[in-house]
């Protein structure tokens, strides 16, 4: 993990969490207010209170040092005996971490859960590939031959990758031991074995059956020469 951190800050890649203090006990917030007020300053980010070891609330903030103190003296003063602070890059990123966590974890201490379901594309990704796979399930009950029609991506692909790049740029996939090739053009199609594509999807439909999510399948080249999977450099 510290590699793999060296390798990040060497390239220039921004981690969502900049600092972080962790577990660190509630006498020591009482005693050296000051001395963590230096260090986390007016960061946003979230924060957890434990009771021992066990989490007792999940929070948010923009001023991280003030709720953390507010929490000394209300209704979860006498229910934590440390907490943890995490600084984030981005205001905007804090409230869907809480949410997440709170969601995951279920503390005691949160009186409002965040509701929500799966949804978007990922969700309808994932219908699709139950429906494939329970088409090849039976056609192998029945002695039938399964369907090797690939499913239609997301028409919301289409044209998402106009512009993507502003000059011809490789693609490429390892896929079953054989490497494949392609080409996505400024004017957002994708060329593999001479067929044009709209959609990433559709281009990896072409080589890998089933319902298959291009962004996720292709590796594009930076212009530094890094390969980077296609969902890394979408808008």
């Amino acid at each position: 993990m510290a590699r793999r951190r060296r390798k990040m800050r060497k390239q220039g890649v921004r981690t969502l969490v900049t600092q972080k203090l962790e577990h660190v006990s509630k006498a020591v917030f009482e005693r050296y207010l000051d001395q963590i007020t230096q260090l986390v300053g007016d960061s946003p980010g979230v924060y957890a209170l434990y009771d021992e070891g066990e989490l007792y609330y999940v929070g948010k903030s923009v001023d991280l040092r003030n709720r953390v103190k507010h929490h000394l003296k209300d209704r979860h003063g006498a229910s934590w005996t440390h907490f943890s602070v995490y600084l984030t890059r981005r205001e905007e990123h804090i409230h869907e971490i809480e949410s997440l966590l709170v969601r995951i974890a279920n503390p005691t201490g949160n009186r409002v859960v965040p509701k929500g379901r799966s949804s978007g594309p990922l969700l309808k990704l994932l219908q699709r590939h139950i429906k494939q796979r329970q088409q090849e399930e039976l056609a192998s009950l029945f002695g039938r031959r399964p369907s090797r029609r690939a499913v239609a991506p997301d028409r919301n692909e289409e044209g998402e990758l106009v512009g993507l790049v502003s000059v011809k740029t490789r693609l490429r996939r390892t896929y079953r031991g054989k490497d494949y090739t392609a080409v996505l053009l400024p004017k957002g199609q994708i060329v593999v074995r001479g067929r044009r594509f709209l959609s990433p999807s559709a281009a990896a439909q072409s080589i890998a059956r089933g319902g298959i999510n291009g962004w996720y399948f292709w590796w594009v080249e930076k212009p530094d020469g890094e390969w980077v999977k296609l969902k890394e450099i979408r808008r």
